[in-house]
């Protein structure tokens, strides 16, 4: 029988984390902390949904039960992630703790078995037949595609997260649709390359505007054949103020301004 190994993506910035940092600084902030980790972990088979099951009459009576910690400790606890959005009501004694979207790692042990098959086959065949400096290599790629594998992963679950918003019983939906992913069933994957590239495209214009949004622009020093004087960038806008030495001015867009000087149609200082 097949099943599924659950754990936590804990990510490396989580202790820096400014929410986390406030936490720890309460009195008791430690043991709080853990007591979050002990709900995330809790809700790792349920896509971050803390089910309140009337094992005791208060949901921080219950969680005391579960997690082994003092009800007091969980109620501050509670409080506080509640305070940082950490945590929602869903529905009727039903809790959601959103970040758990994207913290999640699943593995069935068939693709297990699979995962460590490979590695076997591999060390072996490269252990009798490859120089050394080759064995690096193959281990370096084996590392890349465990990374590309946990970030494909990484996307269907955001996928699923976000087809599942409108379904009438997201913890169900989300599970069928993953099994057809799994499965490769082809409208399935047809769907999600379709939201994949979308996606992509989404994310490098968010990554071109981020990058136009802090392009330091006081490097112009001539546009459209004519002498900049100086040139005032806000955030808030997509268009450029520049004065020029004849005394005239011009609203320009960002993009327009940055793609002349990256393609060399604008005279600028060197960076």
């Amino acid at each position: 029988m097949t099943k599924r190994y659950y754990w936590l993506k804990l990510k490396d910035d989580f202790f820096i984390d400014p929410k986390i940092k406030k936490l720890r600084k309460i009195a008791g902030g430690d043991t709080y902390t853990v007591i979050l980790l002990k709900l995330m972990l809790l809700t790792l088979k349920t896509d971050g949904i803390l089910i309140f099951e009337g094992i005791e009459e208060t949901l921080q009576g219950e969680l005391s039960l579960k997690l082994d910690e003092d009800e007091n400790n969980i109620n501050a606890t509670l409080i506080f992630m509640e305070k940082m959005k950490l945590i929602y009501e869903l529905d009727r004694d039903k809790y959601k703790l959103p970040q758990m979207e994207l913290l999640t790692g699943i593995e069935t042990t068939a693709a297990q078995r699979k995962r460590k098959q490979r590695a076997k086959e591999k060390d072996i065949s490269v252990t009798m037949s490859q120089p050394s400096h080759k064995i690096v290599t193959l281990e370096k790629e084996n590392k890349r595609e465990e990374i590309e594998i946990d970030t494909e992963k990484e996307k269907v679950e955001n996928w699923l997260y976000e087809k599942s918003k409108s379904a009438d019983n997201p913890h169900t939906y989300k599970a069928k649709m993953r099994k057809l992913i799994e499965s490769k069933d082809k409208d399935a994957v047809e769907e999600f390359n379709t939201w994949n590239n979308k996606h992509l495209k989404t994310e490098k214009k968010k990554e071109f505007t981020s990058v136009i949004d802090n392009f330091d622009f006081s490097i112009l020093k001539k546009f459209d054949g004519k002498l900049v004087k100086n040139v005032i960038s806000d955030k808030s806008t997509s268009t450029l103020h520049i004065n020029f030495e004849d005394g005239t001015y011009n609203h320009i867009p960002k993009e327009k301004v940055y793609l002349s000087i990256v393609r060399g149609g604008a005279i600028h200082e060197s960076i």
